[in-house]
C-alpha cells in the first residue's frame, strides 16, 4: 500500500468517526450544514476577493473568495486532507466576465510525480466541476508540467517567478483558442503567467485564469 493510498485510508476512518454529512467541511464542527456541507458560521466568514491587477501576458484574471479565514482553511482541505466534495463549492463560487469567450478549460497542472504523491490535483476538480455546472469543455492535454517546482510557499515575487519559469509546455492543439485557467490559489500570478506564456507560444488566442481565491500581500500564505 503506498503513501497516498494510506492518507485516502486514513481519511475514510476519519469520516467513519465523524461523519462528513454532519462535520462541516471547513472547520471540522458538528452542525446543520448546507448543500455545500458548510456550517453557518463559515458560510458567513467568507471574504469576496478584490478585483485583480491582470498581468500583461493574461487577458484577464478573476478569484472568487479572499485567500484568509475559511476560504483559507477550504483551500488547505481540499489540497492536503482529501476533502474533495470541497471542490463543487469553491467552482461553484467562479463567475466569468460575459465578454470572456472561452474554448476550452484548463487547470493548472501539477508535476507528474507531486500529483502522484498527493493522488489527486485540486485545481482538476474545481475544473471539473465548474466544467460539470457551465457546459464548458475541459481539456487537460492542452498544458503539462515539465518541470519539478519547489514550493512557492516561503517565496517572494521574484523568486516565484524565477522557479516556474519554462515549467510548463503547452500542445499546439491550443492554436487558435480562447483557454480559461483554473486553479485553486495566486498570490502574485507567477504560476498563471508561467502558464500563459506556454500556451500563447504554442499558438493561444487568448489566455484568461479564474481561481477559487487570492491571497492578500503580507499575509500568511502556504
Amino acid at each position: 500500500m503506498n503513501a497516498s493510498q494510506l492518507r485516502a485510508l486514513f481519511h475514510r476512518l476519519l469520516d467513519a468517526i465523524y461523519p462528513p454529512d454532519v462535520a462541516c467541511a471547513l472547520c471540522g464542527r458538528e452542525a446543520v450544514l448546507d448543500a455545500d456541507h458548510l456550517c453557518a458560521a463559515c458560510r458567513a466568514s467568507l471574504s469576496p476577493s478584490p478585483a485583480l491587477i491582470c498581468p500583461p501576458v493574461l487577458d484577464g484574471v478573476f478569484a472568487a473568495y479572499r485567500y484568509h479565514g475559511s476560504a483559507r482553511e477550504g483551500i488547505q482541505s481540499l489540497k492536503y486532507k482529501n476533502q474533495v466534495r470541497l471542490a463543487p463549492f469553491f467552482a461553484s463560487a467562479i463567475t466569468l466576465p460575459e465578454l470572456w469567450k472561452i474554448d476550452r478549460v484548463v487547470p493548472v497542472p501539477l508535476h507528474p510525480l507531486k500529483q502522484w504523491l498527493r493522488s489527486y490535483n485540486q485545481s482538476d476538480l474545481i475544473a471539473q466541476a465548474f466544467c460539470a455546472r457551465t457546459g464548458l469543455v475541459q481539456q487537460n492535454d492542452l498544458l503539462r508540467r515539465t518541470r519539478f517546482t519547489k514550493s512557492q510557499t516561503t517565496l517572494d515575487e521574484f523568486e516565484r517567478t524565477v522557479n516556474v519559469s519554462r515549467a510548463f509546455h503547452a500542445s499546439p492543439a491550443s492554436k487558435g483558442l480562447s483557454v480559461l485557467l483554473i486553479d485553486d490559489v495566486t498570490t502574485t500570478h507567477s504560476t498563471l503567467s508561467a502558464c500563459a506564456v506556454a500556451l500563447k507560444a504554442a499558438g493561444a488566442a487568448h489566455v484568461y485564469a479564474a481561481c477559487a481565491t487570492a491571497a492578500v500581500r503580507g499575509a500568511r500564505q502556504e
